[in-house]
């Protein structure tokens, strides 16, 4: 599924800018900067995130000391890979009780 951006957005997003966008097009209503860096690092080490400096990723910007990312390449990953809305997911393994 393709998504069309309207094109009065900024050419590049921040964290911060990019959680407000998150927001406005509702596809994480609870965003804010420190989910988002979350998202990028989780999606990092499932090898999904598409930026980074590696091969075949898309190359942060530097704006004084934040970083900046495309805002379409943004917005559609998120579009296609949304954070999970219920927290951290499943349980791995079964969890203990308190007094084992």
């Amino acid at each position: 599924m393709t998504r069309t951006w309207p094109a009065d957005l900024p050419p590049y997003v921040t964290f911060t800018t990019g959680a407000e966008l998150l927001r406005r097009f509702n596809i994480d209503p609870f965003a804010d900067a420190q989910s988002v860096r979350y998202l990028a690092r989780a999606h990092t080490e499932k090898g999904i995130w598409p930026f980074g400096d590696g091969p075949g990723l898309m190359p942060y910007g530097q704006v004084a000391n934040a970083r900046t990312m495309e805002t379409g390449i943004f917005l559609t990953h998120c579009a296609e890979h949304p954070p999970n809305p219920r927290g951290r997911g499943r349980d791995k393994q079964p969890r203990r009780s308190p007094r084992q």
